[in-house]
């Protein structure tokens, strides 16, 4: 057992890693993979993962409470708005399921998660090139479905970000602007795709990990308070990003991010 204000400490910079990288475009699981490199930290503790995405998943269900409560009047719009949700998971589903194990390998490659943030920057570049469909939305909200075609390319965007290094909400915003949704919908399309994700992640690790018998739960429960806290920031500030045509420049983090990670693992980090 190693120094519990360490530990301690190891776990609420994950959990704040997590947090922001889970929403900012910049690559939960990249940051993670070489943050537990360099921490040393934490790798292969599935239930700790499992304590950060309960964490993540609470920030998205309380921003877009008033989104969610809609969709859950189940009216025509509302169902139609969910097939469309639906359609853009099922590729990472697929993918997830089929080629679960080869992913696997790939989170234990600091070197590919750093290769993974520099592609993450491209697509993010790109965004400054597509269409720009400002369309302001009334308010309050209403649902209004994403064509299947359109959800299933922003649906294969999300199957390539479960890469490290890949970001999900960077590739499912860019593909949303691509498809030619207006900004704020984007923002708000990717995040709710974010609940089946995250979830189904959760799902995954509770099936597959031992989540009894831990004396560190309230080190776990700071960690998700954590995680909760500033993925709420996180969220605001990427849908802001998106509004305000700022988000093509969270690419310049993220090729900074992958050429330092690869020059420290090169010089032996």
């Amino acid at each position: 057992e190693g120094d519990p204000v360490t530990e301690f400490l190891q776990m609420i910079i994950l959990a704040v890693v997590q947090g922001l990288t889970e929403f900012l475009p910049v690559s939960s699981s990249g940051h993670l993979v070489l943050t537990q490199h360099f921490l040393g930290a934490r790798q292969g503790d599935v239930f700790f993962d499992i304590v950060l995405h309960v964490g993540t998943l609470g920030s998205v269900l309380v921003v877009y409470r008033k989104e969610i409560s809609r969709l859950l009047r189940c009216d025509r719009p509302a169902l139609m708005y969910i097939l469309s949700l639906a359609v853009g998971t099922v590729p990472a589903v697929l993918v997830g399921l089929l080629a679960k194990d080869a992913i696997e390998a790939l989170f234990h490659s600091p070197f590919f998660a750093a290769g993974g943030l520099l592609a993450t920057a491209l697509v993010l570049f790109s965004t400054r090139l597509s269409r720009d469909n400002d369309l302001r939305l009334p308010e309050p909200w209403e649902p209004r479905p994403v064509p299947a075609r359109k959800a299933l390319l922003i649906g294969v965007a999300q199957a390539f970000a479960i890469m490290p290094g890949i970001s999900r909400s960077g590739s499912t915003i860019a593909a949303s602007l691509w498809a030619g949704l207006p900004r704020a919908e984007a923002a708000r399309f990717s995040f709710l795709l974010s609940i089946p994700a995250i979830g189904g992640a959760l799902v995954l690790q509770l099936l597959g990990g031992e989540a009894q018998g831990r004396s560190d739960l309230p080190l776990l429960i700071a960690a998700a308070v954590a995680a909760f806290a500033v993925g709420l920031v996180a969220i605001r500030l990427t849908a802001l990003a998106v509004v305000q045509s700022h988000f093509w420049k969270f690419g310049f983090y993220c090729v900074v991010a992958g050429l330092a990670a690869f020059l420290i693992i090169g010089l032996g980090g």
